[in-house]
């Protein structure tokens, strides 16, 4: 979901910038340097499963194809997808991800370091990754380019067709993945034996999953566009909180989890049990801290870095209090309440 909203995020400041009469391309390149130094510091300091580095990376091609029509897009769109279906790049490159297998993840922060940089190097000469971030940076893309996102918006009948189909898919695809293929596919290895039908099966499988995450992806979408516009819109604001200030969720989830497990010597030993609870603590306290922060500020802290060394300059974070003067403009700026 968020890997999409980056494409449709990019889109938005692209016609912002041509309202302008500006360039896009300074800002969002230093926007992408940033992601980058971010989450090389990210992958090496605290979590070494990062996605902040293939975010900077992948985004660069972004800028290329910024001038393309809707149907120019998704002539691309269909080629990278058949890239990433297919597996070429791991063809052509190799797989190394067996590697990080023979790496044993330390309990003691030293030799974390050591796991982190060791992984770091192994995990991005995995280029099917940045082959899978592009094609949903694309998606999202051409899902705002093409109008497809104001149309769900608008036609309640679009929103509904949308919220059953998606709901049918999820509700099949979603047990068969998680409950029924882990067993079922060593049976279609044996069964078939020769290699291009167990090539076949896998290619028909990996475009089961992908039909799975979109209609995951729709159905979340759909559900939050319908409440948005009904009365009970005021309960996702913590959901949209805790979205505005998504970058600094993930970044906090490392940065309280990661000392946790080397604390706990609890790193691969959690059980799923444990690790399930532990999850909704975390996410219920950032639900809370989000809505409290978002009262208060503009953007979340990291949000605040980031949009600073974008525009070079810092940026103010603070909302306005109520009546606030503006000597400068010689305005008195009233705030409205934050539940509006």
């Amino acid at each position: 979901m968020l890997i999409l909203i980056f494409g449709i995020g990019f889109h938005v400041q692209l016609e912002k910038a041509k309202q302008n009469n500006s360039s896009l391309v300074p800002v969002f390149t230093r926007r992408l340097i940033g992601l980058l130094i971010i989450g090389f510091i990210h992958a090496v300091l605290i979590s070494s499963r990062d996605i902040l580095m293939f975010y900077g990376a992948a985004g660069f091609f972004l800028l290329l194809i910024r001038n393309l029509s809707s149907r120019q897009m998704l002539i691309v769109l269909g080629i990278v997808f058949a890239i990433m279906i297919t597996g070429i790049v791991y063809i052509l490159f190799g797989n190394v991800w067996s590697q990080t297998r023979t790496l044993v993840e330390p309990n003691n922060y030293p030799d974390y370091l050591q796991y982190n940089w060791q992984f770091f190097k192994i995990y991005h000469q995995m280029y099917g990754i940045y082959t899978e971030m592009l094609f949903h940076f694309l998606l999202g893309f051409w899902i705002s380019k093409a109008g497809i996102l104001k149309k769900i918006n608008e036609n309640k009948k679009i929103r509904s067709r949308l919220l059953i189909t998606s709901l049918i898919v999820t509700a099949i695809l979603i047990p068969f993945y998680f409950f029924i293929l882990d067993d079922l596919y060593p049976v279609i290895r044996k069964t078939l034996a020769v290699k291009w039908l167990i090539y076949s099966a896998s290619l028909i499988f990996r475009i089961l999953w992908y039909v799975m995450t979109t209609a995951c992806v729709t159905l979340y979408a759909t559900i939050l566009i319908s409440f948005s516009k009904s009365a009970k819109e005021k309960w996702f604001l913590p959901l949209a909180s805790f979205g505005q200030m998504a970058l600094s969720n993930y970044l906090v989830q490392s940065l309280v989890l990661v000392p946790y497990f080397l604390l706990t010597n609890k790193f691969k030993t959690v059980p799923p049990t444990e690790g399930f609870i532990l999850f909704i603590i975390v996410f219920a306290l950032q639900l809370l801290f989000s809505t409290w922060w978002m009262k208060i500020y503009t953007m979340g802290p990291f949000e605040w870095v980031l949009r600073s060394f974008t525009y070079w300059k810092w940026q103010k974070i603070k909302r306005p209090s109520q009546n606030q003067f503006d000597e400068s403009r010689q305005l008195v700026t009233v705030s409205a309440p934050q539940y509006l």
